[in-house]
């Protein structure tokens, strides 16, 4: 699927989870008004509020209304952001590109054509575009002094691997060539062929911390190749004290949080798991067939058992 500029005309399925967010109104007000193709964007959200306390996440009407698929639940219910991604998926109908974001972005003008301009310089149709992103301030305080990549930061307490936005780009001349191989992905900001919905759909098991170990391992050994993006694309809220979060109403996130790190260590073969905590088995949630978990960890530099990662994880050195 070589896409050539307006080749094709690619539409683009907008995945977001979204929990008690205000912000989430302003991000699918900025994505639609910033995009060079609006009209090929749909977008797919899980909304979960509460009825009569959320008033001030729905202020603002959305553009292009017909564009939207939403899915509203009592986020007293929710059982997670994994869990709300997996639900935000199920609204795919078909689009040929996927973008998955957190609901407190904003965005390039023209951040559309960038993202498939950068798809298209991987040379590679199992190509998936993912990192951190750099900040910003609401409402339009943008930090474009920097591009990320993604590299390993430590494991915690859980015997889980963390990551990080790194190394950082200089703009404005020190940006790289082309798109950066990569080994790991990020939550807020992955873009691909939506063949990734159907190839590694998200475990609604999974809680939040993990997440993105997880689905870099499923995806790489499902057959995609991993890139950071060479440009700057979007941009990402991180203050989490200016919204409510699951932790905050779910006084039970961590028999969630539990679950899932059972899972994980399942999956990576990394402890004898209590499989009493596992609500069901990984299935169509575990390893891809394409590539192996060892061929995964000699080509990262990552060590799931040893709990360690050599220096091109740490400096995100595949080239």
């Amino acid at each position: 699927m070589k896409i050539h500029g307006n080749e094709g005309m690619p539409t683009i399925f907008v995945q977001v989870a979204s929990y008690r967010d205000p912000d989430c109104q302003w991000t699918v007000k900025d994505l639609f008004e910033k995009a060079e193709h609006p009209e090929r964007i749909r977008v797919g959200i899980c909304w979960q509020f509460v009825e009569g306390e959320d008033k001030a996440c729905f202020v603002e009407p959305y553009p292009y209304p017909n564009h939207i698929r939403l899915h509203e639940v009592n986020a007293l219910v929710s059982k997670g952001a994994c869990w709300a991604r997996s639900v935000v998926q199920k609204l795919w109908n078909g689009e040929d590109f996927t973008l998955q974001i957190d609901s407190h972005m904003r965005f390039e003008s023209g951040w559309d054509e960038i993202l498939l301009s950068v798809w298209n310089q991987c040379n590679n149709e199992k190509a998936v575009v993912s990192s951190y992103m750099p900040g910003f301030v609401p409402p339009n305080v943008l930090d474009r002094r920097w591009i990320f990549g993604m590299s390993a930061a430590e494991f915690d307490e859980d015997g889980i691997l963390r990551l990080k936005g790194a190394p950082a780009w200089p703009t404005g001349g020190g940006e790289p060539n082309h798109p950066v191989p990569g080994a790991f992905v990020g939550a807020a900001m992955l873009f691909g062929p939506a063949s990734i919905i159907r190839d590694v759909p998200y475990d609604p098991n999974l809680y939040f911390f993990g997440e993105e170990i997880s689905l870099s391992v499923r995806l790489w050994t499902n057959g995609y190749d991993i890139y950071h993006p060479n440009r700057l694309v979007m941009f990402h809220y991180w203050d989490r004290s200016a919204r409510r979060t699951h932790f905050e109403d779910h006084s039970t996130w961590r028999e969630y949080h539990n679950r899932a790190v059972s899972r994980i260590h399942q999956m990576l073969r990394t402890r004898n798991t209590d499989t009493s905590t596992v609500a069901e088995d990984l299935g169509k949630y575990g390893l891809g067939r394409v590539r192996s978990l060892a061929d995964f960890q000699q080509y990262s530099g990552v060590d799931f058992v040893q709990l360690s990662f050599d220096k091109k994880a740490s400096e995100c050195n595949y080239g």
